[in-house]
């Protein structure tokens, strides 16, 4: 009963808070917003996020936004690997798996011309945060119902069931290159 109210209200949250721009291939100008989201989980963490500031520098025309999502349970002991002010935590979520509007307001409302979703998961947070969010572009690593990624990209299978994630993310910088 309780996954029955639950996704009903998931449904009820989408529709209301679901972004209406329409979307597709974009090339990049300058002065493209370009949104990362990276699961601090994801094996290689810490080389993917280099790898994301260095392609921003590259680029001086991108302007490149950084966001976590980290649903880990922290012991007492344990410290965040990200800022606060642009990590989305497991703590704020709410009953539903909905990420806190006040939190994510900077990702969801800002118009910006791409999102990459470097998450490997397929849970409503991210399902929630991609929908939502005001991108021209939407570039993803899982299918979701509903086809919310303009594109999605999978690596091959790996030991620990997950792929490379920083082969991915040179895939979609390669591939963002050649949109003319």
């Amino acid at each position: 009963m309780y996954g029955l109210i639950r996704d009903f209200v998931r449904r009820k949250r989408l529709k209301k808070y679901a972004s209406d721009i329409e979307t597709g291939l974009v090339p990049l100008a300058g002065g493209s917003i370009v949104n990362v989201l990276i699961d601090v989980e994801e094996p290689g963490f810490d080389e993917l996020k280099e790898d994301i500031l260095v392609w921003g520098r590259k680029n001086p025309g991108l302007k490149v936004n950084i966001y976590f999502i980290d649903f880990r349970r922290l012991g007492k002991d344990e410290l965040l690997l990200t800022s606060i002010t642009n990590t989305i935590l497991r703590k704020e979520l709410d009953w539903v798996g909905m990420p806190d509007m006040g939190k994510i307001a900077p990702l969801v409302d800002e118009k910006s011309d791409v999102l990459i979703s470097m998450a490997d998961r397929h849970d409503f947070p991210v399902d929630f945060i991609t929908r939502c969010t005001k991108a021209r572009f939407k570039i993803g690593r899982h299918k979701y119902d509903g086809h919310p990624f303009d594109m999605v990209l999978k690596g091959g299978e790996t030991a620990d069931l997950r792929s490379d994630a920083r082969q991915i993310f040179a895939a979609i910088t390669e591939f963002l290159t050649k949109i003319k």
